[in-house]
């Protein structure tokens, strides 16, 4: 478990605390299970993927230094996305942004080619401000169609997680170091986010 992890002390919500041992979370992401129907939704239809993935790559291209930001990169292990602390980080960033939904966007495998293909629906998860961190997790682990270990959660190389508005997004791509997680947020949220969190680091490149 990354550095947010201790097990045994499960946070649901984050609270801005003085204390930061406070916020430090979670059940393993491999405790979870259950169904997401009725929280975080899936998303099934052609047009409004479409729609996701233009916006997912946008993330990309802008993490990579393609196109230009005001946004700061802040860096953490790739697998804290499947973290109960982490999806209360999701919710936190939402709230703050003002934001309704955010994504869950697996871009490999494809998720056209691989996930549609095999599936029938597409590895992309609705977050609304209204959802719980238990939903979060169970949606990440949750059976595709017949194939476990596809769950959305696990297989993946490289995802995102953006709302719509852009005003900050996660682009984490996986590997064996501990900075691959890249979360972009507005200038004026990077010191709180850091003395909130001990895990996120300042990308300093």
């Amino acid at each position: 478990m990354g550095v947010w992890g201790q097990p045994g002390r499960p946070l649901l919500v984050l609270r801005e605390v003085e204390d930061a041992e406070n916020v430090r979370s979670v059940p393993e992401f491999s405790e979870i299970s259950g169904s997401s129907e009725g929280f975080v939704r899936w998303i099934l239809d052609e047009e409004e993927f479409d729609s996701i993935f233009l916006e997912a790559q946008e993330c990309i291209f802008v993490d990579s230094r393609r196109v230009r930001t005001e946004l700061k990169c802040l860096n953490f292990a790739d697998l804290e996305i499947c973290t109960s602390f982490f999806a209360s980080l999701i919710l936190k960033l939402m709230d703050w942004g003002g934001d309704e939904t955010a994504y869950y966007v697996v871009l490999r495998p494809d998720p056209v080619l691989y996930f549609y293909k095999n599936f029938n629906r597409y590895p992309v998860l609705e977050i609304g401000k209204t959802d719980t961190a238990e939903s979060y997790l169970a949606a990440l682990n949750e059976d595709p169609g017949g194939s476990p270990s596809d769950a959305i959660g696990s297989h993946w190389w490289t995802c995102v997680i953006a709302p719509h508005s852009l005003r900050w997004f996660v682009h984490v791509m996986r590997d064996d170091t501990d900075d691959t997680g890249h979360l972009w947020v507005p200038r004026e949220w990077v010191q709180p986010l850091i003395e909130l969190h001990p895990g996120l680091r300042l990308n300093t490149f």
